[in-house]
């Protein structure tokens, strides 16, 4: 029986292929988190916090991912959102 350790690449747990800024949004009154995966940032999640209501500071941390992504790669990525059912 074959083995992930056995194959020349193993399956990664996030398609990081999909040349995309994949981010989920936690929307409460009192604040949003925003947790986000980048093409060539390895499989870590960047995780950060804006004041429930802030769309300017929302925008903002979707500018800077977009920036970060574009010093390491030299490309522009469009963003893949999910959104946590609630408010």
């Amino acid at each position: 029986m074959q083995t992930a350790a056995d194959r020349p690449e193993a399956p990664n747990a996030i398609r990081s292929d999909l040349a995309a800024i994949f981010v989920s949004l936690e929307l409460s009154r009192s604040t949003w988190l925003i947790t986000s995966l980048s093409p060539d940032g390895g499989e870590k999640m960047s995780k950060h916090v804006v004041r429930g209501g802030d769309v300017a500071g929302l925008l903002e941390r979707f500018a800077q991912l977009q920036k970060k992504a574009r010093a390491r790669t030299g490309k522009v990525f469009h963003f893949v959102v999910i959104q946590e059912a609630g408010l």
